[in-house]
């Protein structure tokens, strides 16, 4: 997380002081995970504040202070959207989980959901772009272990792209998507066959 973090800062006009007052703290007050009066209306008072707030958030950078884990997805949440996706496939690849976003609607009650086609078909385009080891036209163990490695994760984020659109689909429309449960134990049968 702080990686990813670190390379925003250095790719934009961003630094710890200006993430840590403007994105961090009033979302860590919103979310109630600190109490803290973001509101100062005297400008000493907010200097000091604000390089309090840089001086907190640095620590963590430098590894002085620990990293409030309940402070993660509210960390996650304020960053750039390709940032944050990435810190989320990261997170779910942890624990071996596809990054899959259903859709929340009432039982039933098809409620219009946001589209996002535009993603399945950058992530498929990741995918044929990593498509080095078919280039041959056969996967063998003289495949480049590495090229391999980054098409079947560009392959696992195109699926899960795919049944999060699936998902928004159906939630939107009340129709439902074939197959779906015979995806979710194929899945489950592939995770306990190579663990």
């Amino acid at each position: 997380m702080l990686q990813y973090t670190n390379h925003w800062f250095a790719h934009s006009e961003w630094s710890i002081e200006r993430f840590a007052y403007e994105l961090l703290a009033p979302a860590l007050v919103a979310a109630k995970l600190v109490e803290d009066d973001l509101e100062q209306t005297d400008g000493e008072a907010w200097t000091r504040q604000r390089k309090a707030w840089a001086t907190r958030v640095g620590r963590i950078f430098n590894g002085t202070s620990p990293f409030p884990l309940e402070w993660k997805w509210v960390w996650v949440n304020v960053l750039p959207t390709e940032y944050a996706a990435q810190i989320r496939r990261d997170c779910l690849e942890l624990i071996g989980v596809l990054d899959i976003r259903a859709p929340i609607v009432a039982p039933g009650k098809p409620t219009p959901t946001a589209a996002n086609l535009g993603e399945v078909l950058h992530e498929f385009g990741s995918f044929v772009s990593a498509a080095t080891p078919a280039h041959d036209g056969r996967y063998c163990l003289e495949d480049d272990p590495k090229a391999v490695d980054l098409m079947l994760q560009e392959g696992a984020d195109v699926l899960a792209a795919l049944v999060t659109e699936l998902l928004a689909v159906s939630a939107g429309t009340g129709r439902s998507v074939p197959l779906l449960s015979f995806l979710f134990a194929a899945a489950r049968q592939q995770a306990v066959r190579y663990g």
